[in-house]
């Protein structure tokens, strides 16, 4: 198999991170060996010495519903793939984010992108800081509390230990704040130097950083190589249950028949799907409030989330 197309790159990496992982807990060396791209969810068969593992490969999200966003993350693939560092790479993007189609913020996202995967080690993951402004306003002297809109919403009683007063954060240009929670923590003591420099009424606006996650294969699945992006449409919310519950019900549907194909003494089921952390995931509960039908005949599965590998089953049924 040559580089292959970017939906195929996707898959094949996710397939490689959950037959690694499957090999790491059960103690056999898993090697992806074959593919069947004929169905509608492209299966897998990982081999090791004690037997094959047949893994049909899903996404939760629907590029195809956003026709821009996805040939820009086409085309910023290909660019990627092209440049100076080479070797099987997975670039995660936050959800409501997409990667930049004009210039000149396509060439630095590259350079970016680039220097931040460069030192990467086989099976090592790391992050690219991307510009983000944030923006603070003073509303009362009063209160104690901060307000927080965006990507750092969640952290609002950390940010709140730290200002003077009523403050407005408005960090919706941050999808997804750094990993380290040292790297977060600098960022809320500026948020309340900046803070404590206004008066009522005024507001500011600084630049500070979103964090996306980049990692390395441990090797080159099938012989595909260069960059994947795991990109989910913009405009639409991950996290809609609705949503959600209706891909999870169709993948497991199409993911079975695909599989039913395939003799192998493990059949599993790998959904990659995009949230901003993978201890933010809850894929499982989707799965479980489904007929168990639909995943009754199936030793595993497992969501693909942020470079990492998700158990929901794993193990004989």
């Amino acid at each position: 198999m040559s580089d292959g197309s970017a939906p195929a790159r996707v898959a094949t990496y996710a397939a490689e991170l959950v037959a690694g992982w499957s090999g790491g807990r059960s103690g056999r060396s898993y090697t992806v060996s074959a593919c069947d791209h004929d169905a509608a969810v492209p299966v897998y068969i990982a081999t090791s010495d004690a037997g094959t593992l047949a893994l049909a490969v899903a996404t939760l999200f629907q590029p195809e519903s956003d026709r821009a966003a996805d040939e820009a993350r086409a085309a910023m693939e290909e660019r990627l793939s092209s440049g100076l560092v080479r070797g099987p790479h997975l670039l995660w993007v936050p959800p409501r984010a997409a990667v930049p189609s004009s210039e000149p913020e396509a060439s630095d996202f590259v350079q970016r992108v680039q220097q931040a995967a460069a030192p990467l080690q086989p099976g090592e993951r790391g992050e690219v800081a991307l510009p983000a402004p944030l923006q603070l306003a003073k509303l009362r002297d009063e209160g104690g509390y901060a307000s927080v809109v965006g990507g750092l919403s969640r952290w609002w009683t950390l940010i709140t230990e730290r200002v003077s007063g009523t403050v407005h954060v408005n960090s919706s240009r941050i999808r997804r704040a750094p990993q380290s929670s040292a790297l977060r923590e600098q960022l809320f003591d500026q948020i309340g130097a900046s803070a404590g420099t206004l008066a009522v009424g005024e507001a500011v606006e600084f630049d500070t950083v979103e964090a996306w996650t980049v990692q390395r294969l441990p090797a080159e699945p099938l012989a595909v190589t260069g960059f994947g992006i795991v990109q989910a449409p913009p405009k639409i919310d991950p996290g809609d249950g609705t949503l959600m519950r209706r891909l999870v019900r169709q993948q497991l549907r199409d993911a079975n028949a695909a599989l039913a194909r395939h003799d192998a003494d493990i059949r599993g089921v790998a959904l990659v799907a995009i949230y901003d952390y993978a201890e933010t995931e809850n894929i499982g509960s989707f799965v479980k409030s489904l007929d168990p039908a639909l995943y009754a005949t199936l030793q595993l599965v497992a969501g693909v989330v942020d470079g990492e590998v998700r158990p929901i089953f794993a193990g004989a049924r």
